[in-house]
């Protein structure tokens, strides 16, 4: 992944997934993301990632200046 500088990154459940959760997770890079939501997913929705679930995460995550 290319140098994101001083962005946040911030990725909602709903936009993947069940459109009435609410959770959200923010972090510096996407494996932080990705780690957050692996772990959401498991515990709250008992969905175990694929890579085709990867992919739409990854496309989901919203990038913002800091």
């Amino acid at each position: 992944m290319a140098d994101q500088g001083q962005q946040d990154l911030h990725f909602r459940c709903a936009d993947v997934g069940d459109k009435s959760c609410k959770w959200e997770a923010r972090g510096k890079n996407e494996k932080e993301i990705m780690d957050q939501v692996e772990r959401h997913g498991r515990e709250a929705h008992n969905v175990h990632m694929d890579d085709n679930m990867r992919r739409q995460v990854s496309q989901a995550i919203n990038r913002r200046a800091a």
